[in-house]
């Protein structure tokens, strides 16, 4: 069974606890503007944007350090659901 992370953006608070899990488990420092995931802030809509570099390495860190559910690390049976997994 494959692992993924399950994204839900309208459930994000903007803590960016998971670019710091990311980016300590990855490159060994606190550093979140080097973190293979970013979050920003879309001012004018009331709510946060989640991206993943291309350097990511699927490694669940992140989902698995989000408080607010908005990352999720699962198992997927079969191919997970188009535009909702990196």
């Amino acid at each position: 069974m494959a692992k993924e992370i399950l994204v839900k953006p309208s459930l994000c608070t903007g803590c960016s606890t998971c670019s710091l899990a990311c980016s300590l488990h990855n490159l060994g420092e606190f550093r979140p503007s080097r973190a293979y995931i970013q979050i920003s802030k879309r001012e004018f809509e009331g709510r946060f944007e989640i991206a993943f570099s291309s350097s990511c390495r699927g490694c669940g860190t992140c989902a698995r350090s989000c408080p607010s559910g908005a990352l999720k690390w699962v198992d997927f049976a079969g191919d997970p659901p188009a535009g909702q997994c990196k």
